[in-house]
């Protein structure tokens, strides 16, 4: 079978960013295993062509198609955005897995925080522009991978969190906060087209997520590794939400385990979400990485 499978206009399809490694490719493997398409999100084609590779050695009829972009870099977000339109009739579901964890401030060339860009904003950009996709395609769902590390943050300085300047304490954390707040303001403003919106907390997951770690993290990642859940068990709450029946029309949530959790104050507050909202298509829209009529995509309120 190859990529550009024929007749795919009639099957579950689902785009997984991330998809190479860890998690995300384990999250691609168990949707090919019940007969999704699955497009595999890929930093570059080579990394997503021997990630396709994997997943056909344990689901040789897998249905795969590779689409490639740096995700810290919007302009990429684009590229891939277009790529999918170009390919895909249909987008049934959007798994944003995609992440960084540097420990030290990084900025991109577009002047953007690295863990903010590739955890929230690129996610934000993405499902802005594949939303025609996902209402076409309707019911449709769109899931956010978190963290339980959202709970241990305090405070948040929305007017940091871009470009980290004055860095946002921990911005991975930070970033693991505003996946969830990002779904709950979009699960809020696409209410009643057929799209959900929810977040997924995998646990305590044996990825290379933490390459980045310097010092004392490095030693922590390194002495509770025996402590870590594998990507295969970890992805089982992620696919839950994109394919479940029992979850079809719950909106909004926050899952560990396949059951709903208790949110942190910081993530259940409705103007932090959409002061977020906001602060994230100025930050496109001021840098010309978006325009505001596709920021107003989902309505302005």
């Amino acid at each position: 079978m190859t990529e550009e499978s024929v007749g795919f206009e009639h099957k579950p399809t689902f785009l997984v960013t991330g998809a190479t490694s860890g998690v995300g490719e384990a999250i691609a493997t168990q949707l090919s295993e019940r007969g999704a398409r699955v497009l595999i999100g890929a930093r570059t084609t080579e990394r997503g062509h021997a990630a396709a590779d994997r997943i056909r050695s344990r689901v040789p009829d897998a249905d795969l198609q590779v689409v490639a972009g740096d995700l810290s870099l919007m302009r990429e977000v684009r590229s891939l955005a277009y790529q999918i339109m170009d390919s895909t009739p249909r987008l049934d579901g959007l798994i944003l897995n995609a992440a960084e964890a540097h420990s030290e401030l990084l900025l991109t060339d577009e002047d953007i925080e690295t863990n903010f860009a590739t955890n929230h904003l690129a996610g934000f950009l993405l499902t802005h522009l594949l939303l025609p996709h996902l209402r076409s395609s309707a019911p449709a769902r769109v899931v956010a991978i978190s963290s339980s590390v959202h709970t241990q943050v305090r405070m948040v300085d929305l007017t940091s969190v871009v470009t980290g300047a004055p860095l946002t304490p921990d911005s991975y954390r930070t970033s693991k906060l505003l996946n969830i707040l990002f779904v709950r303001e979009l699960a809020r403003r696409v209410e009643g087209i057929g799209i959900t919106a929810n977040a997924a907390d995998p646990g305590f997951v044996r990825t290379n997520l933490g390459r980045h770690a310097t010092g004392g993290r490095r030693m922590l990642q390194t002495v509770t590794r025996p402590m870590q859940s594998s990507p295969e068990r970890a992805a089982a709450t992620p696919v839950y939400l994109a394919t479940s029946d029992e979850v079809a029309s719950v909106t909004g949530g926050y899952y560990a385990n396949g059951h709903p959790m208790e949110l942190s104050g910081l993530a259940k507050n409705d103007q932090l979400a959409r002061k977020l909202w906001g602060v994230s298509a100025q930050a496109l829209v001021s840098r010309r990485l978006a325009t505001l009529n596709e920021m107003i995509a989902f309505g302005g309120a």
